[in-house]
């Protein structure tokens, strides 16, 4: 699927209804944006360690991930749940 879109003046661009339907993006839903050469990829923030592994194989960079970012991305997803339960 392809969607032609405008900025506006703060550089926000609306994700199309489509794209979050097929998602299972909702509304305050926390995204990641990441810069690939020329352009710019909009993924779902994942939601466990298997799912991060899977994200680094199939992004197609060939590298090592180490046992720390392993840690530092467990620990990151525990601090985001733990604040949408207290909110």
């Amino acid at each position: 699927m392809i969607a032609k879109m405008r900025m506006g003046p703060k550089g926000q661009v609306v994700i199309p209804k489509m794209f979050r339907d097929d998602l299972g993006l909702k509304a305050g839903e926390e995204v990641i944006v990441e810069h690939r050469e020329n352009e710019v990829a909009i993924k779902r923030t994942v939601s466990n360690i298997a799912e991060i592994a899977k994200a680094i194989a199939l992004s197609g960079k060939k590298r090592k991930i180490t046992m720390e970012e392993i840690r530092k991305g467990y620990f990151e997803q525990l601090d985001e749940r733990y604040a949408r339960l207290h909110r």
